[in-house]
């Protein structure tokens, strides 16, 4: 804890002594994303506000814009690869397939069996190679920011792949997405996530797919009150920086930033305790959770299984060594569960 502290002193002083030199007003650093109030990503970015401000004494001009209000997110990421108005900003990996292709491969279904499973190849298997690659396009990765797994919701039960077959159902932008619902044969509704509640109550959509935390925040429940944990798709965003900016900064402040973005462990084990609870609360309130037994998943699974080589087919052989890198990570976190004993 003293060397913490020691540490900590020492930000402070650099960042003053910087601020003194120049005669200027404190830097101003402006961070991006997209949560909710009082939802997990909005306890995230407050964590990481509070650490900033505690290491730095409050001598860093930190503006949070972490409602949406820069724009769609495909216009938080082109300002995050200038630098200029954003610095820093947490992107889903669907907008960042823009400049890398592959990493929609993580949204194939049925990529991963569990949570412990997906943050063990994420954390040791695939963050320094993610790391390099974007090194190249001029983005600096603090850290992956999952939200969980994609279940499907509906005005009525959907237990089975039959049970999808003609419904609308509103899906995320991907292409893994995409041919996910093609192989069962849903009805796919393209429409921006403001506009699902008003869809389902005009009958626009009959149901759609989302992650437990959005789900539960975005007011879907009560228009389908239905929800399947299929936990068909793996959800996760990048924090990342501009790295010119990231680069010109100091060594001291480097660490400050890498520091106070908490990190993907501690968040995964956060929402998912408080997506237990929120499902908990919302049954007793009216919405009927279906957990899928390991029988019904298997018939999800073996009915999208070619998804996977389609996709990589299409997106070419650096989609085929990223897949290859995860499957070696499940392989290594198998062998790592069955090593472990009582």
């Amino acid at each position: 804890m003293q060397i913490r502290s020691a540490l900590s002193h020492l930000g402070l002083f650099v960042l003053c002594a910087m601020v003194a030199a120049c005669g200027t007003d404190p830097q101003s650093v402006t961070v991006g994303g997209r949560a909710g109030p009082n939802t997990p990503g909005d306890v995230y970015w407050k964590r990481f506000a509070d650490h900033v401000t505690e290491a730095t004494g409050g001598t860093l001009d930190l503006k949070l814009f972490i409602r949406g209000e820069i724009g769609p997110e495909e216009t938080l990421f082109a300002h995050l690869r200038r630098g200029r108005r954003v610095q820093l900003a947490g992107i889903s990996t669907t907008t960042v397939s823009q400049i890398l292709p592959e990493l929609d491969v993580l949204r194939l279904p049925f990529l991963f069996d569990s949570m412990a499973e997906a943050g063990y190849v994420l954390d040791e298997h695939l963050k320094q190679p993610l790391t390099d690659r974007l090194l190249e396009h001029d983005l600096v990765m603090i850290d992956f920011q999952s939200a969980g797994f994609f279940n499907v919701y509906a005005k009525t039960p959907i237990l089975t792949p039959e049970d999808i077959v003609g419904r609308r159902i509103r899906i995320n932008a991907s292409p893994a997405a995409v041919k996910f619902m093609k192989a069962v044969n849903a009805d796919i509704v393209a429409i921006s996530f403001s506009e699902i509640v008003t869809a389902l109550q005009t009958g626009l959509i009959d149901g759609g797919e989302q992650s437990t935390q959005l789900f539960m925040t975005g007011g879907m429940a009560k228009f389908a009150p239905h929800y399947s944990l299929t936990r068909h798709g793996f959800l996760t965003a990048l924090i990342l920086a501009n790295r010119p900016w990231f680069e010109s900064l100091p060594p001291e402040q480097q660490r400050i930033f890498r520091e106070a973005v908490p990190s993907d462990r501690w968040y995964r084990d956060y929402f998912t305790n408080l997506n237990l609870e929120l499902l908990r609360q919302a049954s007793q309130e009216g919405l009927v959770v279906h957990d899928l037994s390991p029988g019904q998943r298997t018939v999800w699974r073996e009915r999208t299984a070619d998804t996977a080589a389609q996709l990589i087919d299409e997106l070419g052989p650096a989609a085929q060594r990223f897949y290859d890198v995860i499957q070696k990570g499940k392989a290594a976190f198998a062998a790592s569960q069955a090593g472990a004993g009582p």
